[in-house]
């Protein structure tokens, strides 16, 4: 488990972090209310439904999970390079230490 440092000064993986959810916000609050603006524009009928039911009903949840699977997929990267740069390069001989096998 990685250990956590307290720090009063934003690092750049927050800094990053809180970027990409501002951006990610921006995105959903796009998808939320421009097509609520627009949907008297959308009159045509898709299968015998208004288009702007087919949008609310699957498109709107859709891109919501899209936005979710994004966001975790780049948290995933952001958190394994943070990881590699906070862990030291490993010695040759580290491995034999920690088995105990006693060959060094």
């Amino acid at each position: 488990m990685p250990e956590f440092r307290v720090s009063t000064e934003a690092t750049p993986y927050w800094r990053r972090n809180v970027r990409l959810i501002a951006l990610l916000l921006a995105v959903w609050a796009l998808l939320t209310f421009v097509p609520a603006i627009f949907a008297r524009a959308l009159t045509f009928s898709l299968f015998g439904w208004p288009f702007g039911f087919w949008m609310a009903a699957y498109g709107a949840p859709l891109a919501y999970l899209l936005l979710i699977v994004l966001y975790a997929w780049l948290m995933q990267r952001a958190d394994d390079r943070a990881q590699a740069e906070a862990e030291p390069p490993a010695r040759a001989d580290d491995g034999a230490a920690r088995r105990g096998d006693g060959a060094h």
